[in-house]
């Protein structure tokens, strides 16, 4: 994909960001589509693989994230996350390429001032409350509310 000039000025004003709050992540490329990989753990010490996918429109679209390990990604009761495939109370979109998607914004609640380590935030956040459920099988909507 060719990236206009003012997508390739974002994209490095996103890497600058990036790599100074999550220094474990970096651009790879899988054929022609742009993604942002890294690591994250939790605060008890859970260790998962992330792939936020670049947006061909970037910034205007809401950037797509998986979590790509552990794999496959359990809930409390064992069931896969990728099996859900929607779910508003474990804030799930749709699996891409077979893994679970997060949802971190809803497309009405984007705009092109929000950047990659807002939703790397909100993704982080996500990580807490699935170590929470893991623990007491409470849904993730029960630690964390629908917000924009």
């Amino acid at each position: 994909m060719a990236w206009s000039i003012e997508q390739q000025n974002r994209l490095n004003k996103e890497w600058d960001i990036v790599k100074q709050y999550f220094p474990n992540f970096e651009f790879k490329y899988y054929g022609s589509q742009l993604c942002l990989e890294g690591w994250m753990y939790t605060n008890q010490k859970n260790a998962y693989h992330l792939r936020l996918y670049v947006p061909q429109d970037m910034p205007n679209s809401v950037p797509e994230v998986v979590v790509t390990y552990p794999y496959p990604v359990k809930d409390y009761s064992g069931k896969a996350l990728h099996d859900y495939t929607y779910s508003a109370t474990m804030h799930l979109l749709s699996p891409r390429d077979g893994y679970p998607k997060i949802c971190t914004y809803k497309s009405t609640h984007w705009n092109p001032n929000r950047t990659f380590y807002n939703v790397l935030i909100k993704t982080r956040i996500w990580l807490e409350a699935l170590d929470g459920h893991k623990s007491t099988g409470q849904p993730l909507d029960y630690y964390l509310k629908h917000q924009a």
